[in-house]
């Protein structure tokens, strides 16, 4: 499998993990990994209750994912679920209004955030700190570039 994150000692044997069609885990189900080894870039893994080719090919095109609250405490300061910043206030630090996240684009490994006003006009801004303050529950602050608002 090609993993989407940087700890790999979440594909340690004898871990329980869920196994999804979606990255939101709607239709997950837990599964325990017998054995792991990194190769070219991937993880190999032997899933229990998946003992033949058959059942295995069953598996393509799943994700293999963590509880989300075990993926919090792993989240470091500083670190965020893009998915989770979609529907949050956008804010100026004055407390100016600008939109909500409507989404999160990842164009060539750089997060956008794609911000959605009341007019339903919909922005791009980099999610780097040039331009984001403070990533808070409630909101997120940003200082768009000179003209942002105008695009």
């Amino acid at each position: 499998m090609f993993p989407l994150t940087a700890h790999l000692e979440r594909f340690a044997a004898g871990r329980s993990v869920l196994l999804s069609s979606t990255l939101e885990g709607e239709d997950a189900v837990s599964i325990r990994i017998e054995s792991s080894r990194s190769h070219a870039g991937r993880v190999l893994v032997k899933l229990d209750q998946v003992e033949s080719r058959t059942v295995a090919e069953r598996t393509v095109g799943r994700y293999v994912l963590i509880p989300r609250a075990e993926a919090e405490d792993a989240r470091e300061e500083g670190e965020f679920f893009l998915h989770a910043l979609v529907g949050r206030l956008v804010v100026t630090p004055d407390g100016h209004r600008l939109g909500v996240v409507a989404d999160v684009l990842e164009p060539a490994g750089r997060a956008m955030l794609e911000i959605a006003d009341s007019a339903r006009v919909r922005r791009l801004l980099p999610f780097v700190s040039e331009f984001v303050c403070q990533v808070r529950p409630d909101a997120i602050v940003v200082e768009p570039p000179e003209g942002w608002e105008e695009i």
